[in-house]
């Protein structure tokens, strides 16, 4: 674990106090990404600064890391860097929101304390891919489409040619 980073914190306070945090934290302490990561050995390299300007009260850094996850197509394990840039700004309303200037996106805080950690995985989380898969010319599945095969990139038989027999059979 980071040394020094609390859990459960009131990011107000952080941002008043210009706080820094920098280290790393292992990757097995976040529940959720352990749950779709097949190697949780590894650590996510944190970066974060608190503070405050032009009324704005903030949190930016970085988080880096690898993660090894399965891939979609092939169902081997691949391995996807993370590098997620961190620009929030504090918000308890759509006002504050609405008044958020463009470099920072808004961080709803909606309690006095709030968990650091997760915050932190739901940015690994939303830089993941959606679908794990190795780019074409790495994957052992992939098969390169035949020129001239079906569907849109050429001739060959329409697959769905039978259901007009048995559509017209039916009147």
């Amino acid at each position: 674990m980071l040394s020094g980073l609390p859990q459960n914190v009131d990011l107000y306070r952080l941002a008043v106090a210009r706080e820094t945090f920098e280290g790393r934290i292992e990757q097995s302490l976040f529940g959720r990404l352990a749950s779709i990561a097949h190697e949780t050995e590894r650590w996510v390299d944190v970066a974060l600064r608190f503070g405050t300007e032009e009324g704005i009260h903030y949190l930016c850094g970085g988080l880096k890391s690898k993660f090894t996850l399965i891939c979609q197509r092939c169902l081997e394990p691949m391995e996807v860097a993370v590098d997620a840039p961190l620009r929030f700004g504090f918000v308890r309303n759509q006002e504050e929101e609405n008044r958020l200037p463009e470099p920072f996106e808004p961080l709803w805080v909606d309690r006095e304390e709030m968990n650091l950690l997760s915050i932190i995985e739901d940015e690994l989380l939303l830089a993941l891919p959606l679908v794990a898969m190795h780019p074409p010319d790495q994957c052992p599945a992939w098969v390169e489409p035949e020129q001239g095969s079906h569907g849109a990139r050429g001739g060959g038989a329409n697959p769905f040619s039978v259901l007009a027999v048995l559509r017209r059979d039916e009147h």
